[in-house]
């Protein structure tokens, strides 16, 4: 993630991704927009390099590759909602439908009786996909916030997978906190003006 950011800044410049300062940023100068891109390197690199076992692996590296490729050229050249929200749902479908992803129960959340969702799992799991990319992209634009906020979440569902013995899962919830953690020194401008994406 460090390397690609730092390459990668330099590249956005030339192509035109990148902040420009207006009446409700109040920044100074064209920031590059290659947070998310180099994450994304970063997690790339990191499975292609590690043997552990994750379910799935290239499905969920795919279809995070669209949402990032979306992402970037909603930074870009401002994408429709209705473009982005239609591709969200697709590849929330792609996830349910090949990798057999979804919601299918809600536990014991009411009391003694299991609440299955039956067929409404599928509608359920596409809204609460949409509804975790959306609510993570309107944090976007507070120094340091969406960092953050991924890490905590990262985290804590790290955590509950280590306790419950899906010790590959969670190894990989702390590998997403490595990759994201360069971002967050270079977001809020740490290291210096310059350098801040």
């Amino acid at each position: 993630t460090t390397l690609f950011l730092f390459f990668a800044r330099k590249v956005a410049k030339k192509v035109g991704l990148v902040d420009k300062p207006n009446f409700r940023k109040r920044h100074q100068g064209l920031i590059p927009l290659v947070g998310g891109i180099s994450v994304y390197a970063g997690i790339c690199f990191t499975f292609g390099i590690v043997d552990y076992y994750i379910p799935h692996a290239s499905l969920y590296l795919a279809c995070a590759g669209v949402l990032v490729f979306i992402g970037a050229l909603d930074d870009r050249f401002d994408i429709s909602v209705k473009i982005r929200a239609t591709i969200q749902a697709a590849v929330g479908i792609v996830m349910m439908v090949f990798g057999k992803l979804y919601l299918s129960s809600l536990g014991y959340i009411f009391g003694s009786w299991e609440m299955v969702l039956g067929p409404f799992g599928y509608f359920l799991t596409l809204f609460a996909v949409w509804a975790a990319i959306n609510a993570f992209n309107m944090v976007d634009g507070i120094d340091g916030l969406l960092g953050g906020l991924s890490c905590v979440s990262f985290a804590a569902i790290g955590m509950i997978l280590w306790f419950d013995g899906q010790t590959s899962l969670a190894i990989w919830c702390f590998a997403m906190i490595a990759a994201i953690l360069p971002y967050i020194m270079l977001n809020p401008g740490i290291l210096g003006r310059r350098y801040k994406v």
